[in-house]
């Protein structure tokens, strides 16, 4: 089986009162295209990855996602292939 690899990087504890986790656009591989709506697979070295729903991406560079709950395979059907890498 395949490791789902995120391709944006995030910390699960930093969220804010709306449940949103907040992250930055300097933590995205390389073509990643985040824009408001769009699906992405997060995580970090020390978690597992998961999909996540893009709610904005301020002018500033910070990104708020919603975290999808369930692993990552559950719902890489709203990723974009290309974006959906594995290794």
């Amino acid at each position: 089986m395949d490791l789902v690899k995120w391709n944006l990087w995030v910390d699960y504890h930093r969220t804010d009162g709306d449940g949103f986790t907040h992250t930055n656009v300097r933590n995205a591989e390389p073509g990643v295209e985040l824009k408001q709506g769009a699906h992405v697979v997060v995580g970090n070295e020390e978690a597992d990855p998961a999909v996540a729903e893009i709610m904005a991406v301020k002018p500033t560079g910070v990104v708020l996602v919603r975290v999808l709950p369930g692993p990552a395979e559950d719902h890489l059907h709203l990723v974009r292939r290309t974006d959906a890498k594995t290794h």
